[in-house]
């Protein structure tokens, strides 16, 4: 897994930027078969999953602890997963609805 270094923006665009990228990261894990994420794609998916109320801090190792009733670490590629999920769930949710 590789980590690029990207200018970062502010993380109300991150949040959303989150949401207009999540596709194109799924398509680019599935053509490549690799999961690398660059910088400004681990950003927004902290932004977004913490506009969802899950909170997330950087470890010194390029990990990510994440709060709330069953902290664990995530490494940085984990940690955009779960934002896919999160966000894959709601568009289900929106679709039913």
């Amino acid at each position: 897994m590789r980590i690029t270094n990207a200018p970062l923006r502010g993380r109300a665009d991150a949040a959303r930027g989150f949401e207009a990228i999540a596709d194109a990261i799924m398509y680019r894990w599935s053509a490549e078969r690799d999961v690398w994420v660059s910088a400004e794609e681990i950003e927004q998916a902290r932004a977004y999953l913490a506009r969802l109320g899950v909170l997330t801090s950087p470890l010194p190792d390029g990990r990510f602890t994440i709060e709330g009733g069953t902290a664990g670490t995530l490494g940085a590629a984990r940690l955009v997963l779960l934002g896919l999920r999160h966000l894959h769930a709601q568009r289900r949710g929106r679709l039913r609805a």
